[in-house]
């Protein structure tokens, strides 16, 4: 995903009026191809001839359109931009994006021009879902038997073993060949470049149980390592620094491992896993820093751990999330514990605008639901320690049945423990180490257990923060790191026994493998005393812009006062009026009430109200054209 976040789950008026508008209908004769991450949808269109199709990128990361026969490419295709192209003659026309597939595998479409038909190998089903081999396979190694890794992976059978030795590697390597492990003989000194140019280090599309183990990738345009469309997969001892979007990244895929791995760098997020449910997949052992997110895990979960790992200096650490653009929403059903997330406030990291909102937050589950978060030590963060917000994407998504239990959280700037407005109820906090919440005591209002968890809530002040923080990205560039220019990571601990160990592919059943659990609330580290509670009115922090500031009171202590004025005045003018009869005043009193926002509008519109005419417009009309008015001065006045 590109973010991992959409606002960061900032879900008001202000954020959802910014979103993108869809397409306007076709023109005849043309078709509209969407690209989203990483599919294109629909995949097979047919056109008359001379017809056009666009492609429009609705996802978050860069895809292009290229034609399997390489008779037309479009080049780069940012978020936000489209790309078209004219089909004068009839025929069928297979394409695929270069960057997260290739001809028949990964993210691939067929454009049929006229009556053609679909030719039966046009788009070739991957060599996947196979038997395994026996074991060991063959062994290749490089560069003694082929001169490069993408000669040694094309020569491999299934079952066999690449073993790569020390170098610089200036490649792009695409794996095909199912049951395959690629292993370097020392991961710091095998080192895949992509020199600011190549797309992706080792990228395997439709190859189930692939394992990659023992290497690094470093200034990749895209990915450092990637997983599409597979069943079984594993990144062991691998590290992944400063690469243009993701560390490493599984897509659309099952039964998969990643542990004792590094990421830094990375304007998106070291880990990711993403459309996947039931995912069987486990994050173990691994350090992400330097990162826009630690791990982000878009509509993925089922039988998914992320345990046992530090997250630290990152934009953000930890940040499970439901979006539109993939598919098996909502997020739901990940396991987040025994691990230390601390001090995840890097001004200094790399970051794209949708991943800047969620700056200063350890864990953040961002319209999810059915999610465990224990045993983590939590610790140092600006903004929240743990926290759960709505997706505001094509859909709002709200929290639910999240339950955050047994954890230590301290130094949090706002609150150690967040549950921000709205939320569909069911979320639950207890027994967590912590100072500070919003709302405040939320483990009585909500804790795990009590019925009044099963109330829909949350605290508005909480969204505050964040907001302000996507209006700074949406109306201009946050100040941010660059991905290219990142330090490079000192030297990672090395696989055991590299050379010697057979042959390991990452078979579904093998992977993920079991993991025990640590309690991290007792690892012995010195406790975090850096960042000082803010202090806070109605939640919103005042050591902040007087922007800020401004935003938060219009945005949402304002509409609570004019809405309290509206049902106060409604109802003491009800209570003074001793012509109209008792039932009368009684129904219209249940009429304000009961009815949230229009239920005071009916009644100074219907009411019979002795207030005058004008003075009841300028109440109601009057305060929201003020506020929108304010609102928008202060969006436009801001940075």
């Amino acid at each position: 995903m590109r973010g991992c976040l959409r606002a960061a789950g900032i879900l008001p008026v202000v954020a959802l009026l910014l979103l993108p508008a869809r397409a306007e209908a076709e023109p005849e004769g043309a078709r509209r191809v969407e690209m989203l991450d990483n599919v294109f949808t629909p995949r097979i269109v047919r056109i008359p001839v001379g017809g056009e199709v666009e492609w429009a990128n609705e996802g978050r990361a860069t895809h292009d359109v290229t034609a399997d026969d390489g008779s037309f490419a479009s080049g780069r295709v940012e978020p936000g931009e489209t790309t078209s192209r004219a089909f004068p003659i009839e025929g069928a026309f297979p394409f695929h994006c270069s960057l997260h597939g290739a001809p028949g595998v990964g993210m691939t479409g067929l454009v049929l021009v006229g009556e053609a038909s679909v030719p039966s190998q046009t788009v070739p089903v991957g060599p996947g879902r196979e038997t395994p081999p026996g074991l060991p396979g063959p062994e290749i190694r490089v560069p003694q038997d082929r001169p490069t890794i993408q000669a040694a992976v094309d020569a491999a059978e299934p079952g066999g073993i690449v073993l790569v030795s020390p170098g610089v590697y200036r490649e792009a390597v695409v794996v095909t060949t199912p049951f395959l492990t690629i292993r370097g003989l020392d991961r710091n000194e095998v080192v895949l470049e992509g020199g600011f140019e190549l797309d992706t280090g080792i990228a395997v599309f439709e190859a189930d149980g692939v394992a990659v183990e023992n290497m690094t990738a470093r200034h990749y345009l895209v990915n450092g390592f990637l997983w599409s469309s597979v069943i079984g997969y594993r990144g062991s001892y691998l590290t992944a620094f400063n690469n243009g979007d993701y560390g490493l990244f599984a897509y659309d895929s099952a039964y998969g491992q990643f542990d004792h791995a590094y990421a830094s760098g990375h304007p998106d997020s070291g880990f990711y896993i993403g459309q996947c449910f039931p995912c069987h997949a486990v994050i173990t052992d691994v350090l992400a820093e330097h990162n826009a997110i630690g791990y982000s895990g878009t509509n993925a979960g089922g039988e998914l751990l992320v345990v046992n790992s530090e997250w630290r200096d990152n934009l953000a650490g930890i940040v499970p999330n439901t979006l539109d653009s993939e598919r098996r929403t909502p997020q739901r059903d990940a396991v987040i514990a025994g691990n230390w997330v601390h001090d995840n406030n890097d001004r200094a990291a790399p970051s794209f605008d949708l991943q800047y909102p969620a700056f200063g937050i350890g864990i953040l589950v961002n319209g999810g639901r059915d999610n465990l978060v224990t045993q983590n030590l939590v610790e140092n963060h600006e903004t929240f320690g743990i926290a759960l917000a709505p997706s505001a994407d094509e859909t709002l998504w709200l929290t639910q049945e999240n339950e955050i239990r047994d954890n230590v959280v301290r130094s949090s700037g706002d609150a150690d423990l967040a549950l921000l407005a709205p939320s569909a109820g069911g979320d639950c906090f207890s027994n967590n180490t912590h100072s500070s919440s919003l709302p405040a005591a939320i483990e009585w209002r909500s804790g795990c257990g009590s019925p009044l968890a099963r109330i829909p809530g949350g605290s508005l002040g909480a969204v505050f923060g964040p907001l302000e923080r996507f209006l700074e990205a949406a109306l201009g560039e946050p100040e941010v790191g660059d991905w290219r220019a990142q330090p490079p990571p000192p030297p990672q601990e090395q696989m055991p026994g590299a050379e010697s160990a057979p042959p390991n592919p990452a078979i579904a059943g093998t992977v993920p493998e079991p993991v025990r659990i640590r309690d991290a609330r007792a690892l012995d580290v010195p406790a975090s005393s850096d960042v000082s509670q803010e202090v806070t009115v109605l939640g919103i922090p005042l050591a902040t812009s007087w922007w800020g500031v401004l935003v938060g009171l219009y945005a949402y202590v304002l509409p609570l006062v004019v809405y309290s004025a509206w049902v106060s005045i409604a109802l003491w003018d009800l209570v003074r009026q001793d012509a109209v009869p008792n039932r009368t005043r009684i129904l219209w009193m249940i009429v304000v009430l009961a009815v949230p926002l229009l239920g005071p509008i009916a009644y100074y519109a219907f009411g019979r109200s002795p207030i005058q005419a004008s003075l009841r417009l300028m109440l109601v009309v009057g305060g929201l054209a003020i506020y929108a008015a304010v609102t928008a001065i202060a969006v436009l006045a801001g940075p």
